[in-house]
């Protein structure tokens, strides 16, 4: 399966994976973790609305982006058709840890009735935290 096929249902579990709370988590960080706490929060958000454009223009670093786009079809479409499969886009942030330009977000939710905790990669681009990849 080409690699950009695999980022597709990566994104989707992290985003169907649901924890049931509506509270925000990033308003437990500081400085630069709650900068990228509130990426996550930005992916829930328009997780919630079906907005995949939203997902690849603002949240998504450019090569993960690229990646997507290599089966031939554009991010936004690839996007939309894993966000209209999802089903529940509640995203707790636990823990983020940044190192220089590099950050790694712990996010719990809930996969198949269970807790599940995930790990999304970010990067610095410019002055925005990007999602790089999704664990």
């Amino acid at each position: 399966m080409p690699r950009a096929a695999l980022a597709i249902p990566l994104l989707l579990a992290a985003l169907a994976s649901g924890c049931g709370a509506s509270a925000s988590s990033a308003g437990e960080f500081e400085g630069e973790e709650q900068n990228v706490a509130e990426v996550v929060e930005q992916l829930q958000s328009a997780g919630q609305s079906g907005d995949g454009g939203e997902i690849c223009d603002e949240l998504l670093a450019e090569p993960l982006r690229d990646q997507i786009q290599e089966s031939g079809s554009t991010c936004e479409q690839e996007l939309d058709k894993a966000l209209a499969d999802a089903d529940d886009f509640e995203l707790d942030v636990e823990d983020v840890t940044i190192t220089g330009t590099n950050a790694t977000a712990r996010v719990k939710g809930r996969a198949l009735d269970k807790d599940s905790v995930r790990e999304l990669s970010l990067v610095q681009e410019g002055s925005d935290w990007r999602i790089a990849e999704l664990g």
